[in-house]
């Protein structure tokens, strides 16, 4: 089995393993299915929706009919457990284009564009948004490309890396670390966070006056807990970021990785098969043209 942690939502700053917890529909014609069936339930939870309870800043992003839909569509998906229509909810929340449903706004780090585009100018932009419209040509855009059909079984773990069960045969392990704080993962995800649980989490960021020490710690948690499970010629592939601010040094957390291998008995076996450095092109940056992680290294580990 393959073992991920992915950082687009900031939960790798905890190194969970977060992912679906339903499966994908196998077709169109059963997404658009799903997607009736939740809608119906959706409308009956419509009345529900105390905007009031809402906090201000989400409330700034969303006409009030928008939000309100929004949130019953999104109360419908987590009590019928359908992570996939409700990811494509999280895919529409907010942009400036008209197949998203906030007010206009950026796309990656939330932020409203009202500055550019004047509620006076462009009154358009500030209207009411149909929400199943834009569902329906969410899910026929996610089915362009067919999902992959996948032969063997699989399951899926939602859980903290540092409690990882002790499963045998992993052939890889595949994580991202913190970037000391170089990003701020909740701020940076803010408006989708708290639509995932109405709310926003805590403790996602390393916090403490020594970041380098809280670094290593959470890192040595993980990886002891994992090793023992990759198989022989199994591997560990850490996609570290270089940090900048606070005058810090290029590299600092691959060779932080590298030293906790080298030092930690349990990690022993494990040898550095290669290690590639990537920078990232300004135009794929959330914040272009500021300081920032502007290169990822990716130190590959093989288990003799």
């Amino acid at each position: 089995m393959d073992v991920k942690s992915s950082q687009a939502t900031g939960t790798h700053t905890v190194c969970c393993l977060r992912a679906l917890s339903s499966s994908p529909p196998a077709s169109l014609w059963k997404a658009e299915r799903r997607l009736r069936d939740i809608w119906k339930l959706s409308r009956q939870l419509l009345g529900e929706q105390d905007l009031r309870t809402v906090p201000p800043w989400v409330r700034r992003f969303f006409h009030p009919e928008t939000l309100r839909s929004a949130l019953a569509f999104r109360d419908a998906c987590v009590d019928r457990g359908d992570d996939f229509l409700l990811a494509c909810l999280l895919g529409i929340l907010h942009h400036q284009r008209p197949g998203f449903l906030s007010y206009p706004s950026s796309h990656l780090v939330p932020y409203l564009r009202d500055r550019k585009f004047p509620r006076r100018l462009f009154p358009v932009m500030y209207e009411e948004r149909d929400v199943i419209l834009r569902l329906e040509a969410k899910v026929r855009r996610t089915f362009r490309r067919p999902p992959i059909a996948y032969t063997k079984s699989r399951r899926v773990i939602q859980i903290d890396a540092r409690v990882f069960p002790r499963i045998r045969g992993i052939r890889a392990v595949i994580t991202s670390p913190p970037y000391m704080n170089e990003l701020d993962y909740v701020r940076d995800n803010r408006l989708r966070l708290w639509f995932i649980e109405r709310s926003l989490p805590e403790g996602l960021e390393l916090v403490g006056r020594n970041r380098e020490q809280a670094f290593t710690a959470l890192l040595r948690a993980v990886c002891v807990r994992l090793a023992p499970g990759i198989e022989r010629g199994g591997y560990f592939v850490f996609v570290v970021g270089d940090f900048t601010r606070g005058g810090g040094r290029m590299g600092r957390t691959s060779e932080l990785t590298r030293k906790l291998f080298e030092a930690e008995a349990a990690l022993g076996v494990f040898k550095l098969d290669g290690i590639y450095r990537d920078t990232i092109p300004d135009i794929r940056r959330s914040r272009r043209e500021c300081r920032g992680t502007k290169a990822e290294t990716v130190l590959v580990y093989r288990k003799n």
